[in-house]
């Protein structure tokens, strides 16, 4: 059996390219995972990047692109000792590190409907971050690589 060795410089691109449809999730989100395990990610970091992942893509499927099919974009690659994770669309444009926290306070029935997927996107991340680029979304998604998680 062989062991994958990745060193602290090695980098593990990823990109994937596909009409915006729930039905590609799996096609999205399995190189971006298996990227991740090779990096030594543990299982727990790994359903979060997995979740994180599903939250940003569905909303660009059901927000981004309300007339028409679009193309999301989603790519991997190391930095230092992070893991990040590029989600790009030509949709509407919407920066999610901008908006509103909902109000995770008051009684369920009296809350306003939306804003727990970008919630928890955020929250599961160790950072995100968005800008915008000519017609083009660009949705970084973070994980620190930590010691624990690498193998030397």
């Amino acid at each position: 059996m062989q062991h994958l060795k990745i060193s602290k410089t090695q980098v593990v691109p990823v990109s994937v390219s596909l009409p915006s449809r729930v039905e590609n999730l799996p096609h999205f989100i399995t190189p971006v995972l298996a990227a991740a395990r090779a990096l030594f990610v543990d299982e727990d970091r790994c359903h979060d990047l997995e979740l994180a992942i599903e939250e940003s893509i569905v909303n660009i499927i059901n927000y981004a692109y309300p007339d028409k099919e679009g193309i999301v974009r989603i790519g991997c690659r190391r930095e230092e000792d992070c893991l990040v994770v590029c989600i790009e669309d030509e949709g509407i444009e919407f920066d999610i590190t901008a908006a509103d926290a909902p109000d995770l306070s008051s009684d369920v029935s009296s809350r306003k409907i939306g804003g727990l997927g970008i919630y928890l996107v955020r929250n599961l991340m160790d950072d995100v971050r968005y800008r915008r680029e000519g017609n083009r979304n660009l949705l970084e998604l973070v994980i620190f690589l930590h010691p624990k998680e690498m193998k030397e």
